[in-house]
C-alpha cells in the first residue's frame, strides 16, 4: 500500500522540486488543497503531474507554475463538526450539520489560457474543449 500512495506533505514538496528543476527561480504555488490537513494521492497520478510541471517549465518565457486543486464534482455536501473543548484540552460536546458548498467548475480556472491540454481520464468529463 505505501508504494501506490503519496502522502500530502511529500506530495507538495514533489510539486515544489518539479517547478523548480530546470529553472530554480520559477516560482510555484500550489491552490485548493489549503485546508486539508491528511490524505493519500495516488501516486501513479502524482507522478503524471510532476512530469506535466516539468513540461509547462520547458517553455522559458513561463516564470511561474499555479498547480490548482479543483474538486470535480462543482457542488459537495461537507459534514460540518463543531467541537466544544475545556479548558483540560477534553472534546466535551460536538454537533454535525450538513452543509451544501457550491463551487467553480473547470471553466472558471481556465477562462483566459491560450492552450488547454486536456488529460483527464477518459470518464464523463465535465468540460468539451
Amino acid at each position: 500500500m505505501k508504494c501506490m500512495h503519496t502522502k500530502l506533505p511529500d506530495f507538495l514538496a514533489k510539486v515544489q522540486a518539479a517547478g523548480k528543476k530546470l529553472r530554480p527561480e520559477t516560482k510555484v504555488s500550489i491552490k485548493g488543497l489549503e485546508n486539508i490537513q491528511t490524505a493519500k494521492l495516488a501516486s501513479l497520478r502524482v507522478g503524471r503531474i510532476e512530469e506535466e510541471i516539468v513540461e509547462v517549465t520547458e517553455d522559458p518565457e513561463i516564470t511561474e507554475v499555479v498547480v490548482e486543486a479543483v474538486p470535480f464534482n462543482p457542488e459537495i455536501i461537507y459534514t460540518i463538526i463543531t467541537k466544544g473543548y475545556t479548558a483540560d484540552g477534553k472534546c466535551k460536546k460536538a454537533i454535525l450539520e450538513d452543509l451544501a458548498c457550491s463551487i467553480p467548475t473547470v471553466e472558471h480556472h481556465i477562462i483566459d489560457v491560450e492552450e488547454v491540454v486536456d488529460r483527464r481520464s477518459a470518464g464523463p468529463k465535465q468540460t468539451q474543449f
